[in-house]
């Protein structure tokens, strides 16, 4: 094919343009003065309506103009055309919420169209843009002409590379590795250096060998690190054996990563005594060896942990994230065992604060401490979330409990939010269920903003939406505007639950006594009720389990695909699912996986199953569910082997612990919505 010059270019696009705007500028002449209204009533294609929308602001109103430039540029980005559609947007000079639109629609347009460079540095110079959105455009544009095979044209796109992110700064070094300029070897080096996985995309293995083969130690390391945060611990294991003590640390956090304790310790080891991040790996792989070995072994290990712990403590500087680690670990070994007073300023430490497994190790301490015989004297709550307020609350009612005073358990068990530490206090007090009545008033629904009214005249919703979306986000917090919006979109329910508890924070974190139905109902919809029941009677698993399961699992996406190879509604692994249809009289061991009523008997007879396994416990049967029969054996055997707070709170894996929770209020609040006649938990 023949390429053209970039003054041929810019000439080609200059004739294209005047051909688009001579012949409406010559009728505009004679014609009477258009109107937006009349504009409105165009009918015909997206070039139609946006020559109408053009009218109104070469030859209408003066105070339809700037409207109606909006529409003209929407519309052209529609009929691919970016040249119209920039023209209108900078006579429109969108703002906040419609620039963020404007912007991303002109995108799309020059993307669709297969722009050349010219338009897109035009495009770049917009007047209207937010340096967000300038900088967003010339990462687009240079990475779509690069995949055209004119990286060097799109290399001209780009800012310094000073001015970028860490995120921008790899998409820009790949594409400037992909361009036939002197800084290419550069490039190419230090994206290989520092964005492995993008490298992978962009060239082949071939590549990435010869390059790497000059690799210094320390890139090597740095090569290591890239991988471990771009989550391939693997990568990064095998990196850091050819980064020589550089890359110590990192092959300990990496064998970490994949649970591997014993290799964890040999890395760390290795970076000999004065190395305080070693240390730091070290007491971290025997928290994990102690996590892992028999209930009797533990204090052993713990005391280990904490040895080490405090060796890395001289060490290490007194702030930071580093700090925090080191204070969290040794607050988690004192917890653990059984020095409560003597773990109380390690936690309480800001920087031990930060760190993600903080609020765990919290709630661990007020557990072990409402066990212990004799009563206890409970340390100060320090859990700042409503879950594990509510957790840490619980056990404080039940040593007040213990001493006469049930009004802590009644304030939890009335509370009006069926989440476990309610249904645990409803159990102590000897009651059935967390009562919950759902209001039948409809709930608030804010109209969308006046700048709205002319996008919605044109029937362009979905630019409403994406607008009013960025103007809730850049406002921030939460509040009924997002449930306005939800009046106004249709989304699906993965997306639209999470706008949802923007709009009402109380669909989270309770109560729920008192909160519109309707609002509910759409928090925890119930799309194949008859196939949810169905599996339920074939499986003996109530069917408002399943359906909180499943609003976890998939939140009702029949198509879902996790990472793990799981599919569909229950998110069934294809070897379990073909293991488990055996087991059901009647059932076909063939068929779609993806079809929902296949795969959530498929999902309802894995978990009956597993509760079969755990005596009869759904909460074991969940946690089975979400992370595998092994590390939940573990817990209920140290446990004693029966269901209760003491098991749930003693799951070690943050997300199963979260998951647990989850599915029980889901479970609880599908059976008070749709099975009200069902038997509330514990189900049995």
């Amino acid at each position: 094919m023949e390429r053209r010059t970039p003054s041929e270019s810019r000439r080609a696009w200059l004739r294209a343009a005047v051909s688009l705007f001579l012949p409406i500028l010559l009728t505009c002449r004679a014609a009477p003065v258009p109107t937006l209204a009349q504009a409105f009533l165009t009918k015909g294609d997206s070039a139609t309506r946006a020559k109408a929308f053009m009218r109104v602001v070469v030859q209408g109103r003066a105070t339809e103009r700037t409207r109606a430039a909006l529409l003209w540029g929407l519309n052209a980005c529609d009929a691919r055309s970016p040249v119209g559609a920039l023209a209108a947007f900078n006579v429109a000079r969108p703002q906040r919420g419609l620039a963020r639109l404007a912007a991303r629609r002109l995108e799309d347009a020059l993307e669709a169209s297969r722009s050349p460079v010219i338009p897109w540095r035009a495009a770049v110079a917009a007047p209207w843009l937010s340096g967000t959105d300038r900088l967003r455009l010339k990462l687009r544009g240079a990475e779509i002409l690069a995949v055209r095979g004119e990286a060097a044209a799109g290399a001209t796109l780009l800012p310094g590379l000073a001015e970028l992110g860490h995120d921008e700064l790899g998409r820009a070094l790949a594409v400037i590795a992909l361009a036939a300029g002197a800084e290419r070897p550069a490039a190419e080096r230090r994206l290989a250096v520092e964005f492995p996985q993008l490298f992978a995309v962009a060239f082949s293995e071939r590549t990435l060998e010869r390059v790497a083969a000059g690799f210094s130690a320390r890139e090597w390391a740095d090569h290591a690190e890239a991988w471990l945060d771009a989550g391939e611990p693997q990568g990064a294991l095998r990196a850091a054996g050819r980064a020589g003590r550089y890359g110590l640390v990192i092959g300990a956090r990496a064998a970490l990563r994949l649970r591997r304790p014993g290799v964890a310790l040999s890395w760390a080891t290795r970076g000999g005594e004065g190395c305080a991040e070693c240390w730091v790996e070290r007491a971290e792989a025997h928290r994990q060896i102690a996590w892992s070995g028999p209930d009797g072994t533990r204090g052993r290990a713990f005391g280990e942990m904490l040895r080490v712990a405090r060796r890395a403590r001289l060490l290490s500087p007194g702030e930071g994230p580093q700090a925090g680690r080191v204070e969290l670990l040794i607050g988690e070994a004192l917890v653990e065992t059984g020095r409560f007073a003597e773990a109380l300023p390690h936690l309480g430490a800001a920087a031990a604060q930060e760190q993600p497994r903080w609020e765990w190790v919290v709630r661990r301490m007020a557990m072990l401490q409402a066990r212990q015989k004799g009563g206890a004297s409970l340390s100060p709550d320090l859990a700042r979330t409503t879950r594990g307020r509510r957790v840490t609350g619980y056990w404080r009612a039940r040593v007040l409990a213990r001493r006469g005073d049930r009004s802590a358990l009644t304030t939890l068990s009335g509370s009006g939010f069926p989440d476990l530490p309610a249904q645990w206090a409803t159990r102590d007090l000897g009651a059935a269920g967390v009562v919950v009545v759902p209001s039948v008033e409809a709930p608030a629904s804010p109209p969308p903003p006046a700048w709205a009214a002319d996008l919605l005249t044109a029937g362009r919703v979905a630019d409403v939406v994406f607008a009013w979306r960025w103007e809730l986000e850049a406002a921030g917090g939460n509040g009924p505007g997002w449930l306005g919006l939800l009046a106004l979109a249709e989304m699906p329910p993965l997306e639209a639950v999470s706008l949802l508890v923007r709009g009402e924070p109380r669909l989270l974190s309770g109560p729920w006594h008192g909160l519109p139905r309707q609002l509910l109902e759409r928090y925890l919809p119930l799309p194949w009720q008859p196939e949810v029941e169905a599996a339920a009677r074939r499986t003996g698993v109530p069917p408002w389990v399943l359906a909180g399961l499943v609003r976890q699992e998939s939140a009702w996406n029949p198509r879902a695909r996790s990472a793990a190879g799981a599919l569909g509604l229950a998110q069934v692994i294809p070897e379990s699912g073909a293991e488990v249809a055996r087991e059901l009289p009647g059932f076909s061991r063939s068929g779609d996986i993806l079809e929902p009523a296949r795969n959530l008997t498929l999902g309802a007879a894995l978990l009956a199953r597993w509760r079969r396994a755990f005596n009869g416990s759904w909460t074991a049967a969940l946690a089975t569910y979400n992370a595998g029969e092994k590390r939940v054996r573990e817990v209920w055997q140290t446990n004693g082997r029966h269901d209760g707070p003491e098991f749930v709170e003693s799951l070690e894996i943050p997300e199963t612990w979260d998951y647990v929770h989850r599915v029980v209020v889901l479970a609880e609040g599908y059976r008070i919505l749709y099975w009200p006649e069902g038997r509330a938990y514990p189900w049995t």
